[in-house]
Parts: structure tokens; C-alpha cells; sequence
């Protein structure tokens, strides 16, 4: 899949699908992948235009994803709140 049709997929996604996971971001400042609707291919190619997105959609902070290496699972995060460690850390425990 293009770079291009990524962020369109990104783009043209209905935010009321962001209201559950952007409340239970801005309260713990970290979500899984799951809670959002998108395929891995968008957390793994486009990263910085998905964080963007969340960030116009009303996600507080500063908006970073990470991917865990021992779940293949990724975790949206506020690195204002938690390092790339913790946060990945926090995905290995759940």
C-alpha cells in the first residue's frame, strides 16, 4: 500500500470512531492499537501522519507511537507522560 493511500485512509476516517480510545487516551495517556480502527499497515507506515490526525482530533499531549518488539502490538502514548520504555513496558504487562 502507497504512502498516499495510507493517509487517506487516515484522512477520510470518521472521528466519532476516535471518541472511546481519545477519552481513555487524554485519562491514562496511553492506548493500544486496538482501540483504534485502523490495520497495522497505518501504525507501521505512517506513524507521524496517524499521530497528527488523533492530535486535530482532541488526543492531548504529545502524540507518539511505538511499536513492542515482544507483542508486535503498537501503543499510542503521550511522551510528555511516559518514555517510549514505559510505554512499550506498559504493552508487555497488559
Amino acid at each position: 500500500m502507497l504512502l498516499e493511500e495510507i493517509v487517506e485512509i487516515i484522512e477520510f476516517t470518521d472521528t466519532d470512531h476516535f471518541s472511546k480510545s481519545l477519552d481513555l487516551f487524554n485519562e491514562q495517556g496511553i492506548i493500544h492499537d486496538k482501540e483504534l480502527p485502523f490495520l497495522n499497515v497505518v501504525f507501521d507506515k505512517a506513524p507521524q501522519q496517524l499521530a497528527k490526525k488523533l492530535i486535530r482530533t482532541g488526543f492531548k499531549g504529545d502524540v507518539q507511537i511505538a511499536k513492542s518488539e515482544k507483542t508486535q502490538n503498537y501503543v499510542v502514548f503521550d511522551s510528555a507522560r511516559l518514555s517510549v520504555v514505559e510505554a512499550v513496558q506498559w504493552d508487555d504487562a497488559v
